[in-house]
């Protein structure tokens, strides 16, 4: 791979990159340090990729795996943060194509606050399947799992969604 293919490789896919850390991380410090371990590994495996389709399939997997493993270390499990700051959004656009907050009504706010508090199982699927609009054919390959397992997360992650919003849609319903 040539230094112009990296340097691609990195303009093209760090957001997206730094979105799947931040959801399974849920601190942005932690989610940035795992992009630059991505991207260390990009430039140290200096790996040939078939089409970008592959390469963005390489990174996601790279990206989950780093994730997992920081969040077992044994520091993390010893450390606690003195203070959660909450995250606004890494999002920069809602799926919606709104920005976050936007028109004060907090409906992306509040979507991406329940999609935060998913569990990493079903967190992880929601994200690949809506916001990086894999299938769940490929969902089930990147993480090395069955489709009826994607389905399934997808399922009762769209049922904790439903029952988390429920209630804040009644209210805005109410105004």
């Amino acid at each position: 791979m040539s230094e112009e293919e990296y340097v691609g490789y990195v303009i093209q896919y760090s957001d997206m990159v730094l979105r799947i850390a931040v959801n399974y991380c849920k601190e942005l410090p932690d989610a940035e340090d795992m992009v630059q371990d991505v991207f260390l590994k990009l430039y140290e495996s200096r790996s040939r990729f078939a089409d970008e389709e592959h390469a963005k399939r390489w990174l996601i997997r790279v990206t989950v795996n780093l994730c997992k493993n920081h969040l077992k270390s044994a520091w993390r499990r010893r450390t606690q943060l003195v203070e959660h700051e909450k995250m606004e959004s890494v999002f920069e656009q809602a799926p919606c194509g709104c920005t976050a907050g936007e028109g004060g009504d907090g409906g992306a706010d509040t979507l991406f606050e329940a999609v935060v508090s998913l569990p990493e199982k079903y967190r992880s699927v929601v994200h690949l399947y809506y916001y990086e609009d894999y299938s769940v054919k490929e969902i089930a390959q990147i993480l090395q799992r069955k489709e009826t397992t994607i389905q399934t997360r997808l399922m009762r992650a769209r049922k904790m969604l439903k029952q988390k919003l429920k209630g804040a849609w009644q209210d805005e319903e109410c105004e």
